[in-house]
């Protein structure tokens, strides 16, 4: 086995991997499609005195209501308070149990992409950026960081109920 296969063990020479893309501050990413529940406008966003930073507001999707998340805030580890002043979008995701939705700029195409042409992450990504990556994928134009979904969610400070 190569040195580069071991550093991710889950790259196969078949193995693919399907991709939801999303922006979030110009920035392409991607999310793993099998975490996606479904994807929706954000409207009617009413906040939450004195919830986590984490937490953008709450929204009636389909008559359940849904925690939203600031998903740029949660990668940068910055407080969120992000302007929402354009129509934005969310992606939803089940964690604990919960329906929770991730506030993103903008969702692209369902992209499959083969694990074994998938770069490590470089040295010099942002720190907290690198503990919820799971790997950069080289696209025609431009890079494309791949999120530990997971990881991410696991690191937040308040408890699913």
């Amino acid at each position: 086995m190569s040195g580069e296969n071991r550093m991710r063990p889950d790259a196969g020479q078949d193995e693919t991997i399907q991709l939801i893309s999303v922006r979030i501050d110009g920035q392409l990413i991607g999310l793993p499609i099998m975490a996606v529940r479904d994807v929706f406008a954000l409207q009617g966003l009413t906040p939450v005195p004195r919830a986590e930073s984490a937490i953008a507001g709450l929204v009636n999707l389909r008559g359940h209501i849904v925690t939203i998340l600031d998903l740029g805030g949660l990668l940068s580890g910055k407080d969120g308070g992000r302007t929402l002043s354009k129509e934005k979008m969310a992606v939803g995701v089940e964690w604990q149990g919960e329906v929770f939705g991730l506030i993103v700029d903008e969702i692209g195409d369902v992209l499959s992409l083969a694990i074994i042409e998938s770069e490590p992450l470089p040295p010099n990504i942002n720190k907290s950026w690198a503990r919820h990556t799971r790997r950069v994928h080289k696209l025609e134009k431009e890079l494309m960081i791949e999120i530990d979904l997971q990881a991410l969610l696991n690191t937040m400070t308040f408890q699913a109920t």
